[in-house]
């Protein structure tokens, strides 16, 4: 959920029980005002009454009495010691019109006039309070849900205006890489926290170019010189193994000596090519036939196949297509043969299958499963042989990752399966 979103549902969720109690205000106070302005009402009524009565004024009194509003009645004495009480009460008259009992403002009051006294009641309708506290309470829903609707038309003007250069900000680190030698534009602002933002995205992406390209310019500088005297290390100790009257001992350590020094340049290229793929250096990419891809890595694993004696089957259903850098492809098949001729037993077998643009290459091997959160390590060896090197599938892993595969593993049925599909983005 967005932040503007969140922060409108907080204020929604808290105006409720403002409105609830703003609700009980507003029927605390007109009912009060109504009960107030009723009984003012019916006092001066009451006076009118009682001046009829002192003027003997008979028609008037008459005409009181058929509004069917009061009722005047003679008693025989007063209760009361001060001649005069007056008492105001709720009471349910019927409603002939209506035909239900209506919610009525009753004065009561007894007079002393000319040493008689009269009884006086008189009424007027008031205010249903059922239907009061159902119209605040309707009225209340209407402005919680105009509340409401405001508040998504200023959450969406203020995501467009108020919140747009943190957008474009979140745009750009998204799609930043330090590898483009290139500092995005950020949207000029006046809010002084998204400006501050802005700057310091700019300063730290600023470093980050830096610090990329002195990475880069140190490991090609390593690298070259590094594999230099590697490479002529390499080609003297071929030609110390060609020389006559060499012990068996001394042939034996120069062989681990080439062995060791085969292994190192090795791995300074897997190194090499780790970085580039990090450091996102392969940028060209084009529609690339999985299945040719296979067929150069088969070609080029031939003589390892026939030397342990492996057979290798193929069921391909329709040809996967992969948008990405064909050399990079090349790279991740290789490494997974490799992985599958390496760790295969001796007249085993590798399957491949090609289907709804997955491919899956399972061979036999051991019949333990590989342990799943090394097998992607840098450095974790599944196989004692002295030509790994424990970077082939973490090269595989970081091949699949940057160009938006999946590479995962699974052992089914005493065979180990790797399987690489593209990520589904939705």
């Amino acid at each position: 959920m967005k932040l503007l979103a969140k922060t409108s549902l907080y204020y929604l969720i808290f105006s409720i029980p403002i409105l609830i109690f703003s609700g009980f205000i507003c029927y605390y106070v007109i009912t009060t005002e109504v009960k107030d302005s009723n009984n003012e009402l019916l006092l001066n009524r009451k006076f009118q009454v009682e001046h009829y009565l002192k003027n003997n004024d008979s028609i008037a009194l008459l005409l009181i009495t058929k509004s069917k509003e009061a009722q005047i009645d003679k008693i025989a004495h007063s209760n009361f010691k001060n001649g005069t009480k007056t008492i105001f009460s709720d009471t349910l008259i019927l409603d002939k019109e209506e035909n239900e009992l209506a919610a009525n403002r009753m004065i009561t009051s007894i007079v002393k006039v000319r040493n008689t006294n009269y009884q006086i009641k008189i009424w007027r309708s008031t205010l249903e309070f059922d239907e009061l506290i159902e119209g605040i309470f309707y009225l209340l829903g209407f402005i919680l849900f105009f509340f409401f609707l405001i508040s998504l038309l200023i959450n969406f003007w203020v995501s467009k205006t108020l919140w747009k250069p943190f957008y474009k900000a979140i745009q750009n680190l998204k799609n930043f890489r330090a590898s483009d030698n290139e500092l995005p534009e950020f949207e000029k602002t006046s809010v002084n926290e998204f400006a501050e933002l802005n700057n310091s995205l700019h300063q730290m992406m600023e470093k980050m170019i830096v610090d990329y390209n002195g990475q880069k310019k140190f490991t090609e500088n390593a690298s070259h010189e590094i594999q230099t005297p590697l490479a002529v290390i390499k080609s003297k100790v071929d030609l110390l193994i060609q020389s006559e009257n060499l012990k068996a001992n001394e042939v034996e350590l120069i062989v681990a000596i080439d062995d060791a020094c085969s292994k190192l340049i090795r791995l300074n290229k897997s190194l090499l090519l780790l970085t580039k793929i990090e450091n996102r250096q392969f940028k060209t990419t084009e529609k690339v036939s999985v299945e040719k891809i296979i067929d150069q890595s088969l070609l080029l694993f031939e003589e390892h196949i026939k030397a342990n004696k492996i057979k290798v089957l193929k069921n391909i259903e329709e040809d996967f297509l992969i948008n990405m850098n064909a050399d990079l492809c090349l790279v991740l098949i290789n490494n997974l043969f490799q992985n599958a001729i390496r760790h295969n037993n001796e007249g085993g077998d590798i399957v491949i299958f090609i289907r709804n643009n997955v491919i899956s290459i399972h061979n036999t091997g051991k019949e333990e499963p590989l342990n799943k959160a090394l097998l992607f390590k840098r450095f974790q060896k599944n196989s004692t042989s002295h030509l790994s090197t424990g970077l082939g599938l973490a090269i595989a892993n970081e091949i699949a990752e940057v160009s938006g595969l999946s590479l995962k593993y699974m052992f089914i049925g005493n065979r180990h399966l790797f399987t690489l599909k593209v990520i589904d983005k939705d």
